[in-house]
């Protein structure tokens, strides 16, 4: 298991490339998580050429609530 120094680090890493991504889009805000599981993803990809036999990070994924979703009115109590 990774120490916080790695994890704080890999952070980091991570954080200054989604920051590059956004950049590069023209700095259009509205993507970041979609910047930083690229960065995330990019990353990891680059780890694992560089030591095959090391475990791959394993991206966090959040769903994104859909704000038409329908279901989120259906749970209101009137």
């Amino acid at each position: 298991m990774p120490n916080s120094n790695d994890s704080s680090a890999l952070n980091d890493a991570i954080a200054k490339r989604a920051y590059e991504l956004y950049l590069q889009r023209g700095s259009v805000s509205g993507h970041e998580l979609d910047d930083w599981l690229e960065a995330e993803a990019e990353l990891s990809h680059a780890a694992a050429e560089e030591n095959p036999t090391a475990t791959p990070v394993q991206p966090v994924v959040r769903r994104r609530s859909n704000r038409g979703d329908s279901h989120s009115s259906s749970n209101r109590r009137v």
